[in-house]
């Protein structure tokens, strides 16, 4: 079904990757500065610091992953985003229409899947290409999702 989808291009996919100069400010704040100058702050992000005790003793932020402005290190954030589901809603509003909840629900499956594999996919582009830090990583489908890359891959609303 899934080939069918993308054959006929009623499910198409899409992504884009963007690296920026960024610093903490404060002590949970994420300050994404203009690339042609990073002495101008673009936009802050607010980030959320873990709110479980995982007796781990520390509570950490993804703030915390990012330099201090105040350590006069320009340091980057790198930031992603994917979709595979354009045209879903047409497709989906078709079935529905029909009455058939089988493929309606399938559509929706496996659009929400190609999109999570999608985002797996651009994160080893990054590690191994765009950034670079990685290059050489040889790394099985499962090892990826096991998280034994080098770095980190944190979302908003997912603990860091």
């Amino acid at each position: 079904m899934l080939h069918k989808l993308i054959d006929e291009n009623l499910i198409e996919a899409r992504g884009i990757v963007g690296f920026y100069p960024a610093n903490t400010v404060g002590q949970d704040d994420i300050e994404v500065q203009d690339p042609e100058d990073p002495t101008k702050p673009l936009c802050k992000f607010a980030m959320l610091r873990q709110q479980l005790d995982l007796d781990q003793g520390e509570f950490v932020s993804q703030a915390d992953f990012i330099a201090p402005k105040e350590s006069g290190i320009q340091d980057y954030i790198g930031a992603f985003a994917c979709s595979a589901g354009f045209r879903q809603d047409v497709l989906c509003d078709k079935y529905v229409a029909d009455g058939d909840d089988y493929n309606n629900i399938m559509v929706k499956t496996l659009t929400d899947r190609l999109a999570e594999a999608f985002s797996e996919y651009l994160h080893v582009k990054v590690r191994k290409e765009l950034w670079g830090y990685s290059p050489d990583e040889e790394l099985t489908p499962a090892q990826c999702l096991n998280v034994q890359y080098q770095g980190i891959r944190p979302a908003p609303g997912y603990p860091s």
